[in-house]
């Protein structure tokens, strides 16, 4: 079975909802149609001429990739420029464009995430650079025959719901009955057709992100024994967890500035990095921001980071963070993003396995040519 262009929509959106997109970002479905069918993805960093081309050698029908193919508004697709060329090429070839850019820069497992787990640096305390909201809740009220809690409690924990800060699978539970009356051309877990039917059930109480939604129902009404599943949703006022650009990770041992720039050079294949040392030998708390940082130089600062790492720094960045005692190591824009590219291609990859689909995810091989010294 083949999934849809709105399947993989759908699973974006469980790992990085449009809804916490920045104001004006274009993100989403770029071309193409929700209905089509897709035998093979291609997820590259850029919606470039490179990808769209290596698209079409290899018979993917769907491109996904981080900044959006609509960056800029357009007026008009002139097929004499670049832009044009490209947006009427991709639609000749039924190619259908997707794009996740600052939601998935912003969702707690995102560019920056992957970029911190790159270069191991996730075994201290994390918080997030610059806040831009908070993730939304949900509460999940489900009904479950008694004996058959701790079945369905770990499958809604594996897809992501019953999770308070550091610990999981947290629910509550109180005991009560149950009733029904099995109608015709149904198979009942329990009892007979026709039958009313008094059973000694579990309320179970938990919440989740509402980004988990379909994932956790899925795998609720998979691990429930009943044939028919009772659960109520409710929106919560809770604030859950901090969403935003970047993060801030207070190190529990200081790493030396030397071993810092070498696992940058080796884990991230940067052909030019930069560095501004700050007149320091070692750093302990490091902020960091997949792509451009630049406007994150006070911010990190004011947070108390002995460094930024991130791309694109400006001579204006620069100047401003040596005002402020903070080190820079700009590993460059691509660099930075691509481990959050790869873990794109093996996110769709596993979740459309799971979900018995055979559509292939491929990871680009084409790599953006940079700057030459």
């Amino acid at each position: 079975m083949r999934a849809k262009v709105v399947t993989i929509i759908n699973l974006m959106e469980e790992l990085a909802p449009s809804s916490i997109a920045l104001s004006g970002d274009r993100v989403g479905l770029q071309l193409g149609n929700p209905e089509a069918e897709v035998n093979k993805i291609l997820v590259a960093l850029d919606p470039d001429q490179a990808a769209v081309e290596e698209a079409e050698n290899i018979g993917a029908e769907m491109l996904v990739t981080h900044p959006p193919l609509f960056y800029n508004q357009f007026s008009s697709i002139d097929e004499s420029t670049p832009a044009g060329a490209l947006v009427a090429r991709s639609i000749r070839s039924g190619l259908n464009i997707f794009s996740a850019h600052t939601n998935y820069d912003i969702t707690p497992w995102g560019v920056s995430y992957h970029l911190a787990q790159a270069l191991d640096l996730l075994h201290g305390e994390v918080r997030v650079l610059e806040e831009t909201g908070r993730e939304q809740m949900m509460k999940l009220v489900v009904f479950i025959p008694a004996g058959y809690e701790d079945q369905v409690r770990n499958a809604i924990a594996e897809a992501g719901a019953a999770q308070i800060g550091d610990y999981s699978h947290s629910t509550f539970q109180i005991p009560g009955t149950g009733t029904f009356m099995p109608g015709e051309g149904t198979s009942p877990f329990l009892g007979n057709r026709g039958n009313l039917e008094k059973v000694d059930e579990m309320r179970m109480e938990t919440i989740m992100p509402a980004s988990k939604r379909s994932r956790v129902v899925e795998a609720l009404v998979e691990a429930h024994p009943y044939e028919e599943v009772a659960y109520d949703l409710y929106p919560l006022a809770l604030e859950g967890k901090r969403i935003g650009l970047g993060l801030n990770i207070a190190l529990s041992q200081a790493i030396s500035k030397e071993r810092l720039l070498n696992i940058c050079r080796e884990r991230l294949h940067s052909e030019s990095l930069r560095y501004w040392a700050a007149g320091k030998n070692e750093f302990k708390r490091i902020a960091l921001c997949g792509g451009s940082g630049g406007s994150l130089v006070e911010k990190a600062a004011r947070q108390r980071a002995d460094v930024l790492i991130s791309g694109d720094f400006r001579y204006h960045d620069l100047r401003h963070a040596q005002a402020l005692g903070l080190a820079l190591i700009d590993a460059g824009h691509d660099a930075t993003e691509w481990p959050g590219i790869v873990y794109l291609q093996e996110y769709l990859s596993k979740q459309l396995k799971t979900k018995c689909y055979n559509t292939e995810v491929c990871l680009t091989t084409s790599v953006a040519e940079g700057w030459s010294g």
